[in-house]
C-alpha cells in the first residue's frame, strides 16, 4: 500500500535539511586601532591584514577595524583587550613597560640597528619561550618595533653640553632612565601632547621615530633632528584569549597562517614605509636639519648610557639570559642577509 507524506511534513523536512547544511553567520571580531587611519601602519598592518584574514577565512569570521581610539587608546587598549571590549588590538607597549620588563630588551640603546631586526628578534624570543611568560594573559599575533628614535628638537644638538637641562619627551622606562645620564630631563607625554608641548615650550625636544614627524606635524615645531641609536619603541598585536579559543576552525586557521613572523614582516614593511615618508617630508622643508653625532661623541654617549643596560639586567628576571638571547637573534638575522 502506497503511503503519502503530507506536503507540510515534506516541506518541514526540506527546511530542516537545508538549515543543517546552511552556512553559519561569520563570527564577528573587533580590531581596536588607537590612532587615526592615516599611515601605512593602518593600511598595511591593520586594515590590510584584516582584509587578508577575512578573505582567507572564507566567511567563517569577519573582523572589523575600529580606528581613531573608538575602542581604546594606547593607555587602555591592552586592558580593553583583556576585558573583551576589543577582540584584537594593535598598540604600543610604552605605557605598559612595567608589565613587560623582559620584552623591553628591544628598547635598550645601542643594540638593534633598525626596527626590522628588532621586531623579528623580539618575536623569535617569544616563539622560543624566552619572554613567553609575559604574554600569558593574551594570545600574541605579532610584535612590532617602531623606527629608531630620533631626537627632534628646537635647537641644534652636537654634543653632551647641548643636552644639559634639555626637557625631552620620552616613552618607556629605559629611555626615561637614559636621558638623565645625558644631562637631559625626561618628560612623559601622550602622543597627542607632543605638538602643543613643543609649541608652548613645555619641552624642547621629543624622542620619537621618523613616522611621528608627519603624524604629529613635528616639523612645524622642531627644526633639528638628531639620529642617534637610543633604541626603539615597541608595540604589539594581541588577541583576547577567549575570543581566540572560540574561533571556528577555518577562522583559526586563517589567523594562525597570517600571524607570527609573516605578520611581523608585514608590520616591518609598514614601518619602513612610514620612516621613509617622515625623512623625505622633513628633507623637503626649508630650515630643517638632519644630523648624526661625530663618532667620538657618539662613543661618549654610549659609554654614559651603558649603565642603563646594566641596571636593566639587574632589575629584570633572567635579564642577562634575555639580553644574550636577544643579541644572538640579532646576530643570526644579520648573518642571514
Amino acid at each position: 500500500m502506497e503511503r503519502r507524506v503530507p506536503a507540510a511534513a515534506l516541506a518541514a523536512c526540506v527546511i530542516v535539511g537545508w538549515a543543517a547544511h546552511a552556512p553559519a553567520d561569520p563570527v564577528q571580531l573587533r580590531f581596536g586601532y588607537p590612532s587615526a587611519p592615516n599611515n601605512a601602519l593602518f593600511t598595511e598592518g591593520a586594515q590590510g591584514w584584516v582584509d587578508d584574514v577575512n578573505k582567507e577565512a572564507a566567511g567563517a569570521i569577519e573582523i572589523k577595524v575600529y580606528p581613531g581610539g573608538v575602542l581604546g587608546d594606547n593607555s587602555n587598549l591592552y586592558d580593553r583587550t583583556l576585558d573583551g571590549v576589543t577582540d584584537i588590538a594593535l598598540g604600543v607597549l610604552g605605557p605598559l613597560s612595567s608589565q613587560f620588563p623582559k620584552t623591553n630588551v628591544a628598547t635598550l640603546p645601542f643594540e638593534a640597528k633598525n626596527q626590522a631586526e628588532a621586531a623579528l628578534a623580539l618575536w623569535r624570543l617569544y616563539a622560543k619561550g624566552v619572554i613567553a611568560d609575559e604574554f600569558t594573559k593574551v594570545h600574541p599575533l605579532a610584535l612590532l618595533a617602531f623606527p629608531p628614535l630620533v631626537i627632534h628638537s628646537r635647537k641644534p644638538i652636537h654634543a653632551l653640553a647641548d643636552m644639559k637641562g634639555l626637557k625631552v619627551s620620552v616613552e618607556g622606562r629605559v629611555l626615561g632612565t637614559a636621558m638623565p645620564r645625558l644631562g637631559a630631563v625626561p618628560i612623559s607625554l601622550q602622543p597627542g601632547e607632543l605638538y602643543p608641548s613643543l609649541q608652548h615650550g613645555l619641552v624642547q625636544a621629543v624622542a620619537q621615530g621618523w613616522p611621528s614627524v608627519p603624524a604629529f606635524h613635528l616639523d612645524e615645531v622642531t627644526t633639528y633632528h638628531l639620529e642617534v641609536p637610543l633604541g626603539v619603541n615597541i608595540g604589539y598585536v594581541f588577541m583576547n584569549k577567549d575570543s581566540y579559543s572560540r574561533l571556528p576552525p577555518k577562522g583559526k586557521e586563517a589567523i594562525d597562517r597570517l600571524s607570527g613572523e609573516a605578520y611581523v614582516a608585514r608590520l616591518n614593511h609598514a614601518t619602513d614605509t612610514m620612516q621613509k615618508v617622515g625623512i623625505e617630508q622633513t628633507k623637503a622643508m626649508a630650515g630643517q636639519t638632519i644630523a648624526q653625532l661625530a663618532p667620538d661623541e657618539e662613543a661618549r654617549w654610549k659609554a654614559l648610557i651603558a649603565p642603563v643596560t646594566d641596571d636593566w639586567i639587574m632589575a629584570t628576571p633572567d635579564g642577562a639570559k634575555v639580553l644574550a638571547a636577544y643579541r644572538a637573534e640579532l646576530a643570526s638575522i644579520r648573518a642571514a642577509k
